[in-house]
C-alpha cells in the first residue's frame, strides 16, 4: 500500500516518516500544553503554526528531523509567507467530523484534505 509517488516538485515522503513527524510534533504539542494555566494555548499555537515557523526554515521539527517540509504547490515556496496556510491545513485535524475525513484522504486518496484545501503538499527534503 506504502508506495514511493511522484509529482513535479520532486519525491513525495512515505507514509511512515508523514507519520513519525506527526507523532513529533504532537509530542511537542502536549508537552507544551502541560505548562500550567497558559500551556495549552502555547501547544495548540504550535500545532497551527508549526509547518511555517520561521526560526526553522518553514518546518516543524518533527518535519526537520524526518527531513520533509510543506510547500505552497503555486509558488513552490515554504510556508513561512503563508501562515493562514498552516492554519487551513492544521486546523482540519483538530475539528471532530473533519479529521474523521482526513483520514480518509490521507489512507486511500495520498493526499490530506487539509492539503487540499490549503493548496499544500508534502515533499521530501533531501
Amino acid at each position: 500500500m506504502v508506495k514511493k509517488l511522484f509529482n513535479r516538485f520532486g519525491q513525495l515522503p512515505l507514509f511512515e516518516e508523514r507519520m513519525m513527524a506527526f507523532f513529533i510534533d504532537c509530542v511537542i504539542s502536549f508537552g507544551l500544553g502541560m505548562f500550567p494555566k497558559i500551556g495549552w494555548i502555547f501547544g495548540l499555537i504550535y500545532f497551527l503554526l508549526k509547518d511555517s515557523l520561521y526560526f526553522n526554515k518553514g518546518q516543524s521539527f518533527g518535519k526537520q528531523i524526518m527531513k520533509i517540509r510543506v510547500v505552497y504547490t503555486s509558488t513552490n515556496e515554504s510556508l513561512i509567507n503563508y501562515p493562514q496556510k498552516s492554519i487551513i491545513r492544521n486546523l482540519i485535524l483538530l475539528i471532530p467530523i473533519l479529521n474523521l475525513v482526513e483520514i480518509y484522504y490521507f489512507l486511500f486518496r495520498s493526499k490530506r484534505l487539509g492539503d487540499v484545501w490549503s493548496e499544500t503538499s508534502v515533499v521530501s527534503n533531501k
